[in-house]
């Protein structure tokens, strides 16, 4: 893990896949969110003061932890219900960066 910047506040973010999706993303065209974006958005909104001194977050890699369970081919809605849960776990792994998949 890499250091925080002097008196930057080390945060984790810990996501549940299976109410982000259910609770904000189905039935919308928004299936591909940045999770780091989002993340950096809501702790921008998170007030947190040392001394009486505001402090900024700072995710320090790995820091995002999406967990999930794969979805079953035998009670998919969609034919490629599978593959598309497959390549936005890959594409977690691989191209965001600092974020640790746990299926």
């Amino acid at each position: 893990m890499q250091p925080a910047s002097e008196g930057a506040l080390r945060t984790r973010v810990y996501i549940d896949g299976y109410n982000l999706y259910y609770g904000c993303l189905k039935n919308t065209a928004d299936k591909w969110l940045d999770l780091r974006a989002l993340a950096m958005r809501v702790l921008a909104n998170v007030p947190y003061e040392r001394n009486g001194e505001p402090v900024s977050h700072e995710l320090c890699a790995p820091a995002i932890k999406y967990f999930t369970a794969p979805i079953l081919s035998a009670f998919a809605r969609a034919d490629d219900s599978v593959v598309c849960q497959s390549q936005y776990h890959a594409a977690l792994r691989g191209h965001l960066g600092g974020i640790e998949c746990c299926v």
